[in-house]
């Protein structure tokens, strides 16, 4: 395996006219190699970068001359990799943007013991509109007292929180000698129930108008599939065949096997068209992935959901005479809309259960659905009935 290139203590290599990265693993005491997608040089660097910041000890990044003070920026490490395992692609990447966008120009370069003073400057500069996204896309609603655009209180809250959980971190890993700053005081933050909905209500009308819009068949199965259980559309979208139970009269959005995120994925009912709709996609793809633009399942491709429905909204003309910050239909208003006609139709439990706002232990789900399970199917139903209890009122008044 002849070098070709070092990064610090990693080399680029090539075998066999195969690129490789290389490095010495002082844990295991021995050398490892990774095979490089990458055909040339220069996209082996690209790689070889990403890679290295997953497998490099974040100790590697802290100077020699540290003595318990290192910088922001030589603590990061540790950080992204603790968060790569437990976030989710999306959430991760609105962590890297973050990472870009204001820690690196305003944290970067700032020792431990100087964290709180710098937190506490940050803070002033986005309360005041002075530290903003770069992006012409962002669209900020709030404003300063002098009309400036500003970060949502809410939105400072969360930066400056992983800021803080940052240095934390340091502190536990021994890098660094000072305790982490406490974090800044943050003018008009909300709870989470509180907070502004994330979409407006939707009326039949708007809903049908919606349905109608929808005229590539994959779309409007997937409208139709969201619509008649209230699932989160990334849910809905990587069903597969194997996660409906007709007999029963239910999906369960986990799938057997698999473990649940904070974006809860529970067992939601089969109601009105959706029988006829999983039963032809089911005949077409059997226990594999429903949802199908052509061959291609939606939940293999780029999924851009939100710009999928600004479509349909447009096309429908549902949204022309919106009032000034008032939110737009989006896929939160199915669900949002959903959830507030159960209200008064069933009980909170039943909603919850739905909705995925308590969790189904796995446990509960292989009485449910694994084969040879000695639970009756009677039993089943009555597991199952505060899910049996919305399908009613949906097949009675929803559709």
């Amino acid at each position: 395996m002849r070098a070709l290139e070092k990064i610090g203590r990693f080399s680029i290599c090539e075998d066999r006219k195969k690129l490789y990265l290389r490095w010495w693993n002082p844990h295991l005491k021995k050398s490892q190699a990774e095979r490089l997608s990458a055909t040339t040089l220069e996209d082996a660097r690209r790689e070889a970068k990403a890679r290295i910041r997953v497998v490099a000890e974040p100790s590697e990044t802290v100077h020699d001359d540290a003595n318990g003070d290192p910088t922001f920026g030589e603590v990061w490490l540790a950080f992204e990799q603790e968060k790569r395992k437990r976030l989710g692609a999306q959430r991760f990447r609105l962590l890297e943007n973050r990472k870009e966008l204001y820690f690196k120009p305003h944290l970067w370069s700032v020792r431990m013991s100087r964290m709180g003073p710098a937190l506490r400057e940050v803070v002033r500069g986005m309360e005041e509109g002075r530290i903003l996204p770069e992006s012409t896309k962002s669209k900020l609603q709030r404003k300063t007292a002098d009309g400036r655009p500003r970060l949502h209180p809410n939105t400072i809250s969360d930066i400056v929180g992983s800021a803080v959980e940052v240095c934390a971190l340091a502190k536990s890993d021994g890098v660094s000698s000072h305790n982490p700053p406490r974090k800044p005081f943050i003018s008009g933050t909300t709870a989470p129930e509180d907070r502004d909905p994330k979409g407006r209500y939707l009326t039949f009308e708007e809903i049908g108008a919606l349905i109608d819009a929808a005229r590539r068949p994959h779309l409007r199965d997937l409208l139709l599939l969201t619509i008649g259980c209230g699932g989160r559309v990334g849910a809905v979208a990587d069903m597969k065949g194997e996660f409906v139970y007709p007999d029963l009269g239910v999906i369960d959005l986990l799938g057997y096997g698999s473990l649940d995120s904070n974006k809860r994925r529970p067992i939601v009912p089969i109601s009105g068209p959706m029988s006829g709709i999983l039963e032809r996609i089911i005949r077409e793809h059997g226990d594999e992935y429903l949802i199908r633009a052509g061959r291609d399942p939606l939940a293999a491709g780029a999924r851009n959901w939100t710009q999928m429905i600004q479509r349909l909204v447009k096309r429908a003309g549902i949204d022309y005479d919106l009032k000034p910050n008032q939110p737009h239909a989006n896929w939160y208003s199915i669900r949002r809309t959903l959830a507030d006609f159960l209200d008064s139709r069933v009980s909170d439990a039943a909603i919850s259960s739905v909705l995925g706002h308590f969790e189904v232990s796995n446990r509960n789900r292989r009485q449910l659905f694994e084969s040879g399970s000695p639970m009756t199917d009677v039993y089943k139903r009555r597991k199952l009935g505060s899910v049996l209890e919305v399908a009613a009122v949906l097949d009675e008044e929803w559709w």
